[in-house]
């Protein structure tokens, strides 16, 4: 009966043993490939997506929200102005709307001077080589080399 028991048990044992060995040896194969996070893309990056050039927006983007829906906000340090030609541009600190590929509409946050006036830029469509911005009942194209390049904030 004793030998009986003691072959029970280095059975028993011989089993822990091949069962332990066995986890390590699978604990010591590769681990299975991770993916690395790729990095959001900037919001410059973004419209291009959309064909847009990032010269619509201004240096200083610190972070924008692109929702599934195409509806979007872009975040700036503060609000921002400049000249572009003959016109004065304002951006506020957000800049929200909705974007689909060639346009971009219900955009708030940006204005621009007319006379005297300042008016909310509410579309901003591309058609070839043209962007038609659009301020309540005027619109204006400029040609799409215009904004190659971001203006910088004064």
């Amino acid at each position: 009966m004793a030998a009986t028991q003691h072959l029970r048990l280095l059975v028993t044992l011989l089993l822990v043993a091949t069962l332990i060995v066995g986890a390590s040896v699978a604990d010591d194969s590769p681990p299975a490939p991770t993916q690395q996070p790729q990095p959001q893309p900037t919001a410059y990056q973004m419209l291009e997506r959309y064909n847009f050039t990032q010269g619509i927006l201004p240096q200083g983007v610190t972070g924008y929200v692109l929702n599934a829906d195409g509806s979007f906000e872009v975040y700036l340090p503060a609000d921002c102005g400049f000249r572009a030609g003959s016109m004065h541009v304002q951006y506020s600190s957000r800049v929200a709307g909705h974007i689909q590929p060639l346009s971009i509409s219900g955009l708030e946050g940006v204005k621009v001077k007319v006379l005297l006036s300042w008016i909310g830029v509410d579309q901003v469509d591309r058609d070839g080589d043209q962007l038609r911005f659009s301020a309540g009942p005027v619109s204006k194209s400029f040609s799409v080399d215009t904004f190659a390049n971001s203006p910088q904030c004064s």
